[in-house]
């Protein structure tokens, strides 16, 4: 649920976009507070990240998190949060911005519809966290996608070739694949019309990874799939285009499940792997490729690395203006000793 009022208030700063004129320079020393709502905001984040890097809540207490224990790095990570926070808020500030009221409304309507008609604050509160922080939260993400809207065109337009490669290299996968749903199960009451409509796709893939095992080639089955009207009424999918047969996968992928995610990395070039992705309820059969800096395919990724890049550029921007940040009230906050209480 924390995850979706992540994605929540990122889908919304995403379509709110305005310019103004960010001059980049270095924000001066700072001291300032943070309510005690927005910090347990922060700390419920840092929690449910810590949490994910644990893979669940088991042992969570006992494991350590990146060479520190679960409470210290929840405890710093909020720090951390609270201090990007802070400097995102100042900055804003600085340069003289200003919420539309189209934004504003935005940010209303948002509160309103999944603080109150969904109900979502009430899991919130448990924690201290009020609807004016949650407001204050989407209003900051707000100010930090503007920020970044007019840094973003002077980012973009210096990012390098070698940066592209590079970043490839760091965070992609080329492959060639076949997807292949599971069978749906016909219900017991079905149709005439249903029953004769039914397919079984298990097989469709079973056929592909026999013609595989006999000796024909990846490309021409992707090829195949691709072409076939009938594959794509019914979900069956491959990494075949008209730029290429192979597709670039990036870490930053969400469609991607973590288990195919994995899956990948270890898998070794050239080979072919047969996975079951039931996160996703796809059968997939795919090939790790070498990627080269003359790929065919990468001028349909180059526009949105480019992109990735930038963000991430403007991320370190970010870091650099919350180091400049002193939480002035730190040591009334709530402390390392009373995290795990406070989760339990």
């Amino acid at each position: 649920m924390k995850k979706r009022m992540k994605w929540i208030a990122c889908q919304m700063a995403a379509v709110m976009v305005a310019g103004c004129t960010v001059t980049g320079s270095v924000m001066a020393e700072e001291s300032t507070e943070i309510s005690e709502g927005m910090f347990a905001w922060f700390l419920v984040q840092a929690y449910d990240d810590a949490c994910s890097i644990n893979g669940g809540k088991t042992d969570l207490w006992e494991n350590e998190i990146e060479g520190q224990s679960a409470e210290e790095w929840i405890a710093e990570t909020a720090k951390t949060y609270t201090r990007e926070y802070l400097a995102a808020k100042k900055k804003f500030e600085e340069q003289g911005m200003e919420l539309t009221e189209e934004e504003e409304e935005l940010i209303d309507t948002t509160v309103e519809r999944y603080w109150n008609e969904l109900g979502y604050g009430r899991y919130y509160q448990d924690y201290g966290i009020t609807e004016e922080n949650f407001k204050d939260f989407l209003t900051n993400s707000q100010q930090v996608s503007r920020l970044y809207t007019d840094a973003s065109e002077e980012l973009e337009k210096n990012i390098t070739e070698e940066e592209i490669a590079s970043y490839i290299d760091e965070h992609g996968n080329l492959v060639e694949y076949i997807a292949v749903p599971y069978t749906e199960t016909l219900d017991e009451d079905a149709t005439e019309e249903e029953k004769e409509a039914w397919v079984d796709t298990d097989a469709i893939y079973e056929e592909y990874k026999e013609r595989l095992e006999q000796g024909e080639d990846m490309e021409d089955l992707i090829q195949e799939v691709s072409e076939s009207e009938e594959n794509q009424e019914l979900g069956i999918s491959s990494s075949y285009s008209q730029t290429a047969s192979e597709t670039l996968f990036l870490d930053s992928n969400t469609s991607l499940s973590n288990g195919f995610k994995a899956a990948l990395e270890e898998a070794e070039e050239n080979e072919i792997i047969y996975f079951d992705d039931e996160a996703q309820y796809y059968q997939i059969i795919f090939v790790k490729k070498p990627l080269s800096a003359d790929w065919e395919g990468l001028d349909q990724y180059r526009e949105n690395i480019t992109i990735l890049i930038a963000i991430e550029k403007f991320e370190d921007q970010l870091r650099e203006w919350s180091s400049e940040i002193e939480i002035a009230n730190e040591s009334e906050l709530i402390g390392t000793d009373e995290i795990q209480a406070m989760f339990e």
